[in-house]
């Protein structure tokens, strides 16, 4: 995690009616990585420190899977930069995109390569550095919520920690929630174009009323498909970690799903909304908790941007 702390009773703003709406609640500080670092340099900061934990040397890796929420440049990509600072020699690149679905997207595309013997060590790692870039969107308490972070993930051959997963797309939702520049004065300029406002999250009352209609019903209903596939059910969780958006989505899906807060674990108040990286880093926070043993049934869901697409993933933790 970036070192700067940004607590969110020491700002303030302009009383922005829909910064009190109930999406912006539940986040007390937060992490914000630029100028301190590009997306480039935390995701490597994860890569390294995940590799001398495990005692794996950067050139025995065979791919490095990539997710960052705001790249270093338009074009390309961050993911050879980190595999070049790590010394990962032998490995080749891959990029995925699916919002704050990437995490679960890349786990199941590293499953996939070690399974048929393409490869055999795989990283992944995801990076969120956007809202400590968004300096116009930051004097909005809607931007509140947000947080920076990043998160390295080791796939390796050996027993199955993997029990099982559900992805759906739902295109129909696609452009509800979109990051674009600001209007400048009465025209949208899209973001090629010269001239443009700074970027935003657009959100609107109308908009956050459907996304919380989507996400209550595809959020659960993806987490109990994973659940039927496994063979199991919300009884057998032992720890249940979804997407971080705010206070009473979280809780509100622990309920649907049928797990209570005993058997959940979030970082939405220190950490807040990270993206892709939200469910690594809340899982690697239970670890260093110590609520997760071994023999330990993690169960994780999320979704994605306007509930374009959503992600439930099964594990049984064999460390």
């Amino acid at each position: 995690m970036p070192e700067r702390v940004v607590r969110n009773s020491e700002l303030t703003h302009d009383g922005h009616d829909l910064g009190e709406h109930k999406f912006f609640a539940g986040v007390n500080e937060r992490r914000f990585a630029s100028p301190d670092y590009t997306s480039a340099e935390l995701g490597t900061a994860a890569l390294r420190k995940l590799l001398d934990r495990n005692g794996v040397r950067a050139e025995d890796l065979d791919l490095i899977i990539c997710a960052a929420q705001f790249n270093d440049a338009f074009s390309p990509g961050i993911g050879t930069a980190v595999q070049h600072a790590v010394g990962a020699t032998s490995a080749a690149v891959l990029h995925i995109e699916n919002g704050c679905c990437s995490w679960i997207s890349a786990l199941n595309t590293a499953r996939a390569f070690i399974d048929s013997g393409h490869y055999r060590r795989i990283a992944i790692v995801t990076v969120t550095n956007f809202i400590s870039r968004l300096t116009e969107f930051q004097k909005s308490p809607e931007s509140w919520v947000l947080g920076d972070g990043a998160s390295a993930t080791l796939v390796a051959s050996g027993s199955p920690t993997i029990l099982s997963l559900h992805e759906q797309a739902f295109g129909q939702n696609w452009g509800a929630l979109r990051v674009e520049p600001e209007a400048v004065g009465e025209q949208q300029l899209p973001h090629w174009e010269r001239g443009t406002g700074p970027l935003t999250v657009k959100f609107s009352p109308k908009m956050l009323a459907r996304l919380w209609a989507v996400t209550m019903e595809c959020l659960p209903e993806a987490a109990g498909a994973a659940l039927d596939k496994a063979g199991l059910t919300a009884d057998d969780i032992s720890c249940l970690i979804t997407h971080q958006p705010n206070e009473s989505y979280i809780a509100e899906w622990r309920k649907r799903i049928g797990v209570d807060a005993a058997r959940a674990h979030d970082t939405l108040s220190v950490y807040g909304n990270m993206f892709q990286s939200s469910l690594p880093v809340t899982f690697a926070d239970a670890l260093e908790k110590k609520k997760i043993s071994t023999g330990d049934v993690i169960a994780f869901a999320t979704f994605t941007h306007g509930g374009e697409q959503v992600s439930s993933m099964v594990w049984r933790w064999t460390d």
